[in-house]
């Protein structure tokens, strides 16, 4: 009975540690604690048509296919790009009422829209 009890305390260890290792590389990489919604964001954008996903909403967190334009997304929102003051990876967007900033990475496989607050 204790052998058991011991089994099941020692699996319970090994998938608490897995999930929070987890959940620590979906917020180093892409600012989101739920990996779930970081793996269920990458597989719709890698495997399927769409050409973007929002994996998070505060602060808005966007996965997106490496060809997919976030200038066009902005312009969709009323938003236009202020290259001027663009700052490397980090780009702005301004409108009548407000300014946004967004950072912009991309890989071979995805790219990753991640709003400043």
């Amino acid at each position: 009975m204790k052998r058991k009890i011991k089994k099941i305390i020692v699996i319970c260890l090994a998938l608490i540690i897995f999930l929070g290792m987890v959940s620590f590389i979906s917020y180093i990489k892409f600012n989101v604690l739920n990996p779930f919604t970081t793996l269920n964001g990458l597989i719709q954008v890698i495997f399927t048509d769409k050409e973007y996903i929002e994996i998070q909403k505060d602060p808005k967190v966007i996965v997106a296919k490496p060809n997919a334009s976030l200038q066009d997304y902005m312009n969709g929102l009323g938003f236009q790009e202020d290259t001027e003051n663009q700052m490397g990876a980090l780009h702005r967007f301004q409108n009548n009422d407000s300014v946004q900033y967004v950072f912009y990475s991309k890989n071979k496989y995805f790219s990753k829209w991640r709003w400043q607050k």
